[in-house]
């Protein structure tokens, strides 16, 4: 991931809702339900609350695909390719400790950040060949669709799909929330 200069300190006025004592009632009770099923309410959220329904019902998306039948490292994979596409720093700084922990390699995020496929042999090899085909030449080949679904079934590629939906919805809110005031190349 290429190093960033972090954004200015005005970045958080782009959202007032960001700012409790500027909060509408539904603004606040969408913070407060978020707060409570999760014990915080995770940066994504904050430019959200600007349509509070949005926030809560995105907030339920991530939840149950966190939760669901994909693998941790499968998930966090996802989330760092994303993070490298979309040159969201803050979701590549939340996220490398949490692949670490989740069973990837330091090889395979370091593999990632240099914008290559993290190889295992197995399911994160197959989702990231997916993620990168779904990504950047927006269709899936017959080939890479059965190796996935050869891993995960019917339900996972559903969520998989949905997946990578949710982790580029995350990282374009991250972006606009926490713009970079300049981007340095390796």
């Amino acid at each position: 991931m290429p190093e960033t200069t972090p954004a200015s300190p005005h970045a958080a006025t782009r959202f007032p809702a960001t700012a409790e004592t500027l909060r509408s009632a539904e603004q606040r009770a969408a913070y407060d339900l978020i707060e409570r099923r999760r014990g915080r309410v995770p940066a994504p959220y904050l430019p959200l609350l600007g349509s509070p329904r949005i926030a809560d019902l995105l907030e339920q998306l991530s939840t149950e695909l966190w939760t669901g039948t994909l693998p941790q490292r499968v998930l966090e994979a996802i989330f760092l390719m994303t993070a490298h596409r979309q040159q969201c720093h803050h979701q590549w700084e939340t996220h490398a400790a949490k692949a670490l922990s989740a069973g990837l390699s330091l090889e395979m995020i370091e593999a990632i950040a240099a914008g290559k496929i993290p190889e295992d042999g197995g399911s994160v090899e197959a989702a990231s060949r997916f993620f990168l085909a779904l990504t950047e030449r927006h269709q899936v080949t017959d080939d890479v669709f059965e190796q996935v679904h050869s891993h995960f079934g019917e339900n996972g590629m559903a969520e998989l799909v949905a997946f990578c939906g949710l982790a580029g919805t995350v990282a374009l809110l991250l972006n606009v929330q926490l713009p970079q005031a300049s981007v340095d190349q390796p």
